[in-house]
């Protein structure tokens, strides 16, 4: 290679280079999101699962982000308990593998109100609280909150192992990402509610065009799959509205 032609090779490379370094910039930063501790449920948008899935979650939900997730510190470790349609399981993930599989800004934080779910709890077992002092039900109330919470990440760690449910269907020996917090959080034996199911022909989406031939709705795409408007689901972006969780700054 003569000189000419090296030095054009060079420059190009240089030139290359250094449009790639503002985004390697951008990555390395990305993963500085502090674990904000135990369980907070997340959401963001997943950027490793498969284009169809992805689109459908999106359409049906009408959000702009398709997974959600709890934080957990398992044997030491900081990360996230999900249902992943990747890895296609349930599995537990540190925190910084799993802030790479997530678009950048797209992660949202929601810290449980501990008090809050103590005194749903001892309500809903019909516990009358009245002659106890507030400070004394306060912090009945909070430590009950942090037991549930505590064993509510043990419950969805038992799913370790699970397949991912692409059909979306309510058994259990298939689970999808929003399901799974549900599932955890029935298996306490809670007398709370927490993530309440919907029929699937209430999600925002069920009507909506997708855009492709003949006027076919997100709705029909899952009618295809064998799937019904009174089917109970999960909406990923219900944490949005959910009086128990607080969402946080993440800047």
């Amino acid at each position: 290679m003569n000189q000419s032609k090296k030095a054009k090779w060079v420059s190009a490379l240089f030139a290359l280079l250094s449009t790639l370094v503002p985004g390697i910039l951008a990555a390395s930063e990305w993963p500085s999101l502090s674990f904000p501790g135990n369980g907070y449920v997340g959401v963001s948008l997943h950027t490793e699962i498969p284009p169809e899935l992805s689109g459908l979650i999106l359409g049906i939900t009408q959000s702009d982000i398709n997974h959600s997730w709890v934080t957990a510190t398992v044997e030491g470790v900081q990360g996230v308990i999900h249902a992943d349609g990747y890895m296609t399981t349930v599995h537990f993930l540190c925190w910084s593998d799993f802030l790479n599989l997530c678009t950048p800004g797209s992660i949202r934080l929601f810290k449980p109100n501990k008090m809050a779910i103590g005194f749903a709890e001892l309500e809903g077992f019909g516990f009358n609280l009245s002659r106890i002092p507030r400070s004394l039900k306060n912090l009945l109330a909070r430590r009950l909150g942090h037991i549930m919470i505590n064993a509510w990440i043990h419950k969805m760690l038992d799913y370790s192992g699970v397949p991912y449910d692409f059909d979306f269907m309510p058994q259990d020996d298939q689970i999808y990402c929003s399901e799974l917090l549900a599932h955890g959080w029935e298996n306490t034996r809670s007398s709370l509610s927490l993530f309440p199911p919907q029929n699937a022909g209430s999600l925002p989406g069920w009507d909506v065009d997708t855009h492709q031939p003949d006027g076919v709705t997100y709705g029909m795409v899952l009618e295809d799959s064998g799937f019904s408007a009174d089917i109970p689901v999960y909406n990923v972006a219900d944490i949005f509205n959910n009086p128990y969780f607080k969402e946080i700054n993440v800047d």
